[in-house]
């Protein structure tokens, strides 16, 4: 009996489950494929159902259905569930997947949307769609898809389709989706690695390869790490299946000069050997291609002396991009790594692998990655960004985000060193004798504690302490920069529970991070400052400016923060995006294209220390226009946004009004007014009202929440001030949620203060009220001492 395959079984089921006529395009439309493929089912399912004395009915106009349904179902259901079994059904992803493994395998053969909707049973529509899947993922490959009249093929450089395989093989292949593995043969390989290698390649070749490096590492005494491992074990493979298939395109004049290196002899006995024991003709195209990659992979390591003076024609290079990107992440991080002199010889190392890979066009898969973007975006991004900045600046290839993933790893290693070693500074009465005591001590019960020197308290006025972590001293010191703890000579007990609770309080160490923006504040124009655009969008516009084409990357600092960067000669633009993200949350997106890569990374450094939910922040939440926001980073890269302004003395109780009898906006305005009259902060009602109502014209004061900050900056107020008001009823405003208020505060600011100083206050303000538990106090509030105390209570700098 024929097998049904998995969407026939489905139009059966669908058909046993009516009673009466359906049409081919109802049972289309429920399957998801054409009229035409369901009438070709319907031969096959009429066939099938003959094989019971099964009959199915067609009527002109009606449709189909089954006679006698009932008994029908009772006789075939037991079959149907065999027929299920042989034939279980495949997922889209599953389809694609196997699609792009057979168009990869045998790229030399075209196929056909025709035989793959036969092959998987589904609608031509299907296979479209699953092609333009497939072209997407194809494109970061520089691949595409062929379509003629003949069929369908990928093509492309071979070596991004030998790319495409090798990424393939860590992307797609699953734990489970073979049974048989052989792990028991392989001890370098997992099993999920091996069950994917399965899927493309002949086991017998698998082991043989595995066997072959282990006696290359056994012969050089080396052990190479497993992600390169991996990566050189599946080129070799993909070398024995593409070779053979005469898949390669090769110049002779690339190795004239590379026959003698220990490399490309080791290269052609491997692939000698192949083709011995496999009896294949791969040519010395596949020697070069390995010889690439034992270079890339370090199978032959060469001992590097201290002054590097030994590396090879990559030696400047190598130090040079490790120097940038290393200077540009302490630069943005405001951290120290130079320090741990081992981690950045392990990167000279790492770097000069990667810059051959980089030379080589050979690109690994790293499969930490995805833990990495979870576990330390922000410095993964940072070293993305560094990385763009030295390629940029040695003209080097973009470095793909798998090798930045390793980069990232090198760096997390050495801020943990950094944050665990603390560098102490011991202060004594004399710096003799009994500093020698409490050094012992400390390092007794302190073993990560670096003792960088014992000094007396009359040096510490003249001591260098930029590096220093912590300061124990056993005399009272006064000192702000650096934290300093108070401990006996002999350390007691006590002395040894505050240090240690000191330690566990520190969340990072980092260095001193400035929140002023001088850079964005000198570079962000009017021109480029948008609201809630897509990226396309902005970039449009920018192009559009510029008149000219120019490629931006993306650099996703968080959900609050986003970058893109663009190297461009001979321009300097910086563009600013505020999205809404969720209800009161705010996105900066920044988007830096400069010629200048220092001034570069001094905005990345700005934008990454600016946090929008703190401090200043809030008041740029708050900006719908576009000069306000530029007026903010401009005052704020003054340094003027740091000036203090105390609320307690601008807030007074007797401008404080909780029982406000106005019924309108007009009406409420005025009230306060009188309220500030009355107390003699403005001398003029009439004409600080115009200066209010003008403010209003410009854009709505109404912030949400029932609460709604007005303010007039004139001439006649005679000192900076804030009203405050609750009324009884639902006034009527322009707010941004669309509802009433009944919380009024009223801002009177003097012509001198109109600047700095009011931006200030709307900031701190703004900072309070977006404090859902302060609002709502804030609402609830029944007397003035409780509105001033919400306000002044626990004051600090921003």
């Amino acid at each position: 009996m024929n097998n049904l395959n998995a969407r026939q079984i489905e139009f059966i089921n669908l058909l046993l489950n009516e009673k009466d006529y359906r049409t081919i395009k109802w049972y289309s439309e429920m399957l998801s494929v054409s009229d035409k493929t369901l009438k070709k089912d319907l031969m096959v399912i009429e066939d099938y159902l003959n094989k019971f004395n099964i009959r199915l009915n067609r009527k002109h106009s009606l449709g189909v259905m089954i006679e006698d349904v009932w008994n029908a179902k009772l006789i075939i259901q037991n079959n149907l569930h065999i027929q299920e079994d042989k034939d279980p059904k495949i997922s889209v992803n599953d389809r694609r997947i196997d699609i792009i493994k057979t168009m990869l395998m045998d790229s030399h053969n075209k196929t056909s949307i025709q035989k793959l909707s036969d092959k998987y049973y589904v609608s031509k529509t299907s296979i479209i769609n699953d092609f333009k899947y497939i072209e997407e993922w194809l494109f970061s490959f520089d691949l595409a898809l062929e379509k003629t009249v003949e069929g369908t093929q990928i093509i492309g450089d071979e070596m991004n389709i030998r790319r495409a395989i090798a990424s393939f093989l860590f992307e797609y292949s699953k734990a489970g989706r073979n049974d048989r593995t052989i792990e028991e043969l392989v001890t370098r390989l997992d099993g999920v690695t091996l069950n994917g290698l399965s899927e493309l390649f002949e086991n017998e070749k698998i082991i043989y390869v595995n066997r072959m490096l282990l006696d290359l590492e056994k012969k050089y005494s080396c052990i190479i790490d497993d992600p390169y491992y991996i990566n050189l074990l599946t080129h070799m493979l993909i070398s024995m299946e593409r070779g053979a298939k005469g898949k390669s395109k090769f110049s002779k004049d690339k190795v004239q000069n590379l026959k003698y290196k220990k490399e490309y002899e080791e290269a052609t006995l491997c692939i000698s050997k192949i083709n011995k024991d496999f009896n294949m003709n791969l040519d010395e195209a596949e020697v070069y291609y390995l010889y690439k990659y034992f270079v890339s992979f370090g199978l032959i390591k060469e001992e590097i002396s201290e002054d590097y003076k030994d590396l090879d024609k990559f030696s400047s290079m190598t130090i040079s991009f490790r120097d940038i990107v290393t200077d540009s992440l302490e630069k943005i991080l405001n951290v120290n790594i130079r320090q741990d002199l081992k981690i950045m010889e392990k990167l000279l190392l790492h770097i000069r692998a990667m810059l051959n890979r980089i030379e080589y066009d050979i690109q690994i898969s790293n499969p930490l990655i995805k833990d990495i973007k979870t576990q330390y975006p922000l410095l993964l991004n940072v070293c993305k960004a560094s990385s763009m900045i030295a390629s940029f600046k040695l003209k080097q290839k973009e470095i793909p985000i798998d090798e930045i993933g390793y980069l990232a790893l090198y760096y997390q290693l050495g801020l943990e060193n950094y944050h665990i070693k603390k560098k102490v500074l011991i202060v004594c009465h004399s710096g003799y004798g009994t500093s020698k005591l409490l050094s012992t001590k400390l390092k007794r019960y302190f073993p990560d504690f670096e003792i960088v020197e014992s000094i007396s308290s009359e040096r510490i006025k003249s001591q260098n302490i930029q590096n220093i972590d912590l300061i124990i001293t056993t005399v009272p010191l006064d000192l702000k920069d650096k934290p300093c703890l108070l401990v006996s000579a002999f350390l007691s007990e006590k002395d040894i529970k505050n240090i240690s609770d000191f330690l566990s309080n520190i969340k990072e160490v980092k260095g001193e991070i400035s929140t002023k923006t001088p850079y964005i504040g000198s570079y962000l124009c009017e021109e480029f400052i948008y609201f809630n655009k897509s990226e396309k969008e902005v970039t449009t516009s920018i192009k559009r400016s510029l008149k000219r084409a120019v490629k931006f990357n993306e650099i996703d600092i968080s959900d609050n923060l986003k970058i893109y960067i663009s190297f461009c000669e001979k321009e300097d633009k910086l563009a600013l995006c505020i999205n809404d993200i969720e209800k009161d949350k705010k996105q900066l997106v920044f988007y830096i294209l400069m010629d200048s890569v220092e001034v570069m990374t001094e905005i990345i450094k700005e934008a990454v220390n600016f946090n929008i939910n703190d401090g200043y922040g809030s008041y740029l939440r708050k900006c719908i226009k576009k000069k306000d926001v530029n007026k903010y980073f401009k005052l704020n890269g003054k340094g003027e946004m740091k000036m203090e302004v105390d609320l307690s003395k601008v807030i007074r109780k007797e401008t404080i009004k909780l029982d406000m009898k106005a019924a309108t906006k007009d009406e409420a305005l005025k009230e306060l007014t009188d309220l500030l009259y009355e107390t003699d902060v403005i001398s003029d009602k009439k004409a600080f009202l115009d200066d209010v109502y003008y403010r209003e014209t410009l854009g709505s004061t109404g912030i949400g929440n029932g609460i709604a900050i007005p303010h007039g900056k004139s001439q006649f107020v005679s000192r900076t001030s804030i009203a405050f008001g609750k009324t009884k009823n639902d006034l009527a405003w322009e707010t941004l949620d669309d509802k009433p208020v009944n919380f009024v505060i009223l801002f009177a600011v003097t012509e001198e203060d109109k600047t700095s100083t009011h931006v200030r206050l709307l900031s701190k303000v703004a900072t309070k009220l977006g404090d859902d538990e302060a609002c709502e106090a804030l609402l609830k509030a029944n007397t003035p001492e409780e509105v001033y105390e919400i306000f002044t209570k626990q004051e600090e700098v921003i």
